[in-house]
């Protein structure tokens, strides 16, 4: 049974044909939430019935998030399925537009929210013919850097390390008259992320701003920061300020005619699909709904919000404007994200999470075939994807232009393959393309395989001394704090700044038939943690707590000496390829276990260049016989490689390559990335 809604359309008729009749007497219905209830209705007449709802072109703003719950569910052979109608562009919008625009001061205008819908929120996000503007803030951004200009750095940090007070540099801020709405946007201690947090007091005589909440890290001499929501502040087109006591929205238009076009988000989900929840636990799961082909923007928190559900497909949508998460799946079964185009929302692009760690049994959610970029517009600690609990799958997406990371796994047996990731953590530095942090050695299992990863980023510097730079300190697959018994297999990484594949702190870890391609500062790192981290007694706790069978390495963790060994980590037949001077091949820092780490039957070329392995503390051209001499490579053959064109990005090896002789894999290049399909948002991609 087809229902169909349209921007003309009306309650009050049967939803049953596609357009208004020459009499007006039926036609489509006016919203999806409508078509929603007529079909419960008659789901209980007909409760293995098939419903379909289609939507037609034009804007439809919401006053509330389009919910279905486990009585929308529909069935294999039968699910619900809400479409764009043929080639129609429906937008599903949760914001409200802003009216009655008066002239304030100069260029800019006000409008008083006060007796409308939106005096309720406090406004965080405005838009422009649904492009974003730019709360008014303090330095501004330089067009031509927009991510290393408009900053200021903190002078001094008070106290022992403080996380809400710091000392501001002479002549930093204007004469305010007021900043009671003021916040501070700041990328505190190590430059991992950002806080925004409101101001409680500026003491101009001291020089001391105190926040009204603790940031996540200590403050520190040289951070950067701005700040931001100051009327005085409010100085460029295309800028914005509000005052939340009065309701005022003060707004810079970069034309008049903008005016007519500003909207504010209303609603905090555009589409929810969501169990029925008991505790912390949900019951009556949300089955068998496919949302086709939509696109949703405007809104405060995730777009389009799934919790408790399974076989639920989310596909060939496009999303931005987000003030959170594209797409966010918890706690969900077999639930797939495809084919969608995310970009300019605040947070991760698509965050997938379920499966049961005590069990290892496994969600197989899925998200696939989406193009995503430009996130983290708000919390720059943000991935393309985040990946949680056990057993999903990441594949054939292609990510760009994050804050951060480009994807982020956490927990068992996870598969991210066929990925193309290139150009992420613009703003930040110390993380990876690709990432895990475990901190627990019973999260194994996951494979990296097939990927192709290339021009890491990474945004900072050492020291105040130093000037902010790019690329800097970052890695294309980074095991970070005791990852341990991941299999990287089968991709190629180019050119990431500090290394390309590095393992700190884990253990039987399998990293084989890879390609790395230019390093700039190292090739492969091992780095082991210090064995007083404090975290260590709670993972071996944990051990015994999960008790596991199924990963036997596991059990070789007798204590928390022994477990915080980096043991048991192979690294066989990859193709190794950097010609910079100075790059290193192997950075190891701190303790090595030779005894049980493998390392051999790589094919190694650096342009007749001496291998460099600083660990072995002789001099440079000795350095690689001396790895030799503590077992490591003796089989590993250090010649060219033969790709077929190597400088056009052609990696695919000649038939003459020793690499080939020596049993290294053919990787599918013609299989990474996005791929054609009747539910891709959107074909061909021009980046």
């Amino acid at each position: 049974m087809i229902f169909y809604v349209s921007p003309n359309g009306n309650n009050q008729w049967s939803g049953t044909v596609p357009t208004p009749n020459k009499m007006s007497t039926d036609g489509p219905f006016a919203t999806i939430h409508h078509a929603r209830n007529m079909i419960r209705k008659l789901r209980q007449e007909k409760p293995n019935h098939a419903f379909l709802i289609l939507v037609r072109g034009g804007t439809y703003r919401f006053d509330e998030p389009l919910s279905l719950g486990p009585e929308d569910s529909g069935t294999e052979s039968a699910p619900l399925i809400i479409r764009a109608y043929g080639s129609d562009k429906p937008i599903l919008s949760g914001a409200k537009s802003v009216k009655g625009f008066m002239a304030h001061k100069g260029n800019i205008f006000i409008s008083d929210l006060k007796d409308t819908p939106l005096a309720r929120h406090t406004v965080r996000q405005v838009f422009a013919d649904r492009q974003r503007q730019i709360l008014a803030r303090f330095p501004d951004t330089d067009p031509r850097d927009p991510i290393g200009s408009g900053f200021l750095y903190v002078e001094d940090s008070i106290g022992s390390g403080s996380r809400i007070k710091f000392r501001f540099s002479k002549n930093t801020f204007h004469q305010w008259q007021k900043s009671r709405n003021a916040e501070i946007f700041i990328y505190p201690g190590p430059n991992y992320w950002n806080n925004i947090i409101p101001i409680a007091e500026i003491d101009k005589d001291q020089r001391i701003i105190t926040l009204a909440e603790n940031a996540t890290y200590p403050i520190k001499a040289g951070n950067r920061y701005y700040i931001q929501n100051a009327l005085e502040e409010l100085d460029a087109p295309g800028e914005w300020y509000f005052d939340q006591k009065e309701k005022k929205l003060y707004y810079w238009p970069s034309d008049n005619n903008s005016l007519k076009n500003i909207t504010v988000p209303y609603i905090s989900t555009i589409l929810e699909i969501t169990g029925k929840k008991l505790g912390n636990k949900y019951y009556g799961a949300p089955s068998h709904i496919r949302i086709e082909g939509l696109t949703m923007e405007g809104c405060e928190g995730s777009a389009i919000l799934i919790n408790g559900a399974k076989h639920t497909v989310i596909a060939g949508n496009t999303i931005y404007n987000a003030g959170g998460n594209g797409i966010n799946i918890q706690d969900g079964f077999e639930n797939t994200v495809s084919g969608n185009d995310i970009y300019e929302v605040g947070g991760n692009g698509i965050i997938i999470s379920g499966g049961n760690r005590k069990t290892l049994i496994p969600a197989k959610n899925r998200a696939e075939n989406n193009y995503i970029r430009h996130v983290g517009v708000f919390t720059k600690a943000s991935s393309g994807i985040f990946c949680s609990g056990v057993g999903n799958i990441i594949a054939h997406n292609l990510i760009r232009s994050t804050p951060r990371i480009g994807i982020w796994f956490d927990g068992n047996n996870h598969v991210i393959e066929y990925n193309h990731v290139h150009n992420v953590n613009q703003e930040t530095q110390d993380s990876g393309a690709i990432y895990s942090c475990a901190r627990d050695w019973t999260k194994r299992g996951s494979i990296v395989r097939f990927n192709y990863i290339h021009n890491t980023g990474g945004y900072g510097r050492k020291d105040t001394k130093d000037p902010w730079q790019r690329p800097f300190y970052t890695y294309g697959i980074y095991l970070d704090d005791f990852t341990s018994e991941t299999a990287v297999y089968g991709n190629i990484v180019a050119k990431a700044y500090q290394g390309a594949i590095f393992i700190h702190g884990g253990r039987d870890n399998n990293i084989e038939n890879n390609m790395i391609i230019e390093g700039k500062k190292s090739q492969m790192v091992y780095s082991s943690i210090r064995s007083d981290y404090e975290g260590l007694p709670a993972m071996f706790a944990k051990i015994n707590d999960m008790n596991y069978t199924r990963y036997p390495l596991l059990l070789s963790i007798s204590n928390t000496k022994e477990g915080r060994k980096m043991s048991g980590n192979r690294f066989i037949r990859n193709i190794i390829y950097y010609t910079g001077k100075n790059a290193v091949l192997y950075d190891i820092q701190n303790e090595f276990d030779p005894a049980t780490t493998i390392s051999d039957h790589n094919i190694i070329y650096h342009n007749r260049l001496p291998l460099l392995i600083p660990f072995t503390k002789v001099p440079d051209e000795r350095q690689w016989h001396a790895w030799l001499g503590k077992g490591m490579d003796l089989h590993s053959l250090t010649t060219d490689p033969l790709f077929s064109n190597i400088a056009k990005g052609d990696f695919t090896l000649t038939p003459a390559s020793e690499a080939l002789k020596i049993g290294f894999e053919p990787i599918p290049f013609e299989k990474i990335g996005l791929y054609k399909d009747p539910l891709r948002a959107s074909w061909p991609i021009k980046e």
